[in-house]
């Protein structure tokens, strides 16, 4: 039986936040580097901890330190008074642990992730903030990106290869029959899906990849665990997968799957930082869930994504979790 606490995981995210602020300042001493190897040993909740706020903070001290476009949608009074607020961001990462460390970089710059630059090197074709655009592929075959999504393609003599670099892209792919018998793939993260038909829809989070088919069908394989799997998808049928490779495939509504064309985001029992992953795509700045133990909190509804900040806050409602606004840019969930 499990007796962790709502407070244990709390503390257990504290103390990992603590560390990687000491391991930002002067090199560890002896006994520190043992405290925290002890620590780490301790429990895998304490490196699991350790790893999700080592790469928080490693992003968004990259982004701090390359804001690019972003800095033109703050006003001239957030830049005038970042500088001022650093030693306050400081004061609080020390007093109010995973929460002030995630705003602590970005207070003190004034400015937040616009989009990943490889991302945008990378890319064929993407759309920005709450936008949506139909690509016609050399093929033929169409593409409708989501918002703040990106692919590239790559099209060969023996295949035709797509990669969703980001966000969410449904897929209307040409019959391999009329394409020089070339299959249609579409790779993202460690997998990739495999048209046996013709429509299908990716959806790409931090973490997981969903495939959903529309019509016909579509062979879904992604490496992780101890071997890499595949499964055949018919239409309603979705199935993700993420490091530890594919999971249950599952019944799913494909209008749910396709609602985002609609302006509308249905979630259904789908863990939070999953839901905000995809409330991202529709606002400048992030919305940032502080610990890693909500993040995996299911939640449920259908949201409008003209009204992101309503969505914000009814799920923060219903899961009785706080919000704090940090500038303009920045919401924090805790």
């Amino acid at each position: 039986m499990n007796s962790e606490t709502p407070a244990d995981g709390q503390r257990i995210d504290d103390i990992a936040v603590e560390w990687i602020i000491r391991l930002g300042g002067e090199p560890l001493g002896e006994h520190e580097k043992q405290a925290l190897d002890a620590w780490l040993q301790a429990d895998r909740r304490h490196a699991a901890a350790f790893a999700h706020a080592r790469s928080t903070w490693a992003s968004l001290g990259a982004l701090a330190e390359h804001p690019g476009r972003l800095l033109e949608d703050l006003p001239p009074a957030a830049h005038a008074v970042a500088p001022s607020l650093r030693n306050r961001a400081l004061h609080r990462i020390v007093s109010a642990g995973a929460i002030a460390a995630c705003a602590a970089l970005l207070i003190g710059t004034g400015s937040l992730w616009y989009g990943d630059p490889l991302t945008m090197l990378r890319a064929d074709y993407r759309t920005g903030t709450g936008e949506t655009r139909m690509v016609t592929l050399a093929d033929g075959s169409r593409v409708q990106l989501g918002p703040d999504s990106a692919i590239a393609a790559r099209f060969s003599g023996t295949e035709r290869r797509v990669d969703l670099l980001a966000g969410v892209a449904a897929f209307a792919a040409v019959p391999k029959a009329r394409a020089g018998n070339r299959p249609f793939i579409v790779s993202a993260a460690n997998g990739e899906a495999r048209a046996l038909g013709t429509r299908f829809i990716v959806d790409r989070v931090p973490g997981s990849v969903s495939v959903t088919v529309a019509e016909h069908q579509v062979r879904v394989s992604a490496s992780g665990g101890s071997t890499a799997r595949a499964a055949v998808l018919s239409p309603g049928q979705q199935v993700e997968y993420g490091a530890g490779g594919l999971r249950v495939t599952r019944r799913i509504d494909v209008d749910q799957a396709l609602s985002w064309q609609r302006g509308r985001l249905i979630v259904n029992a789908a863990p939070l930082g999953d839901a905000v992953a995809r409330f991202n795509r529709y606002r400048h700045g992030r919305i940032v869930v502080a610990r890693s133990a909500l993040a995996t909190r299911k939640v449920s509804g259908v949201f409008d994504t003209n009204d992101i900040e309503g969505a914000v806050a009814t799920i923060a409602g219903e899961l009785k979790l706080r919000t704090m606004r940090v500038g303009p840019l920045l919401t924090l969930l805790y």
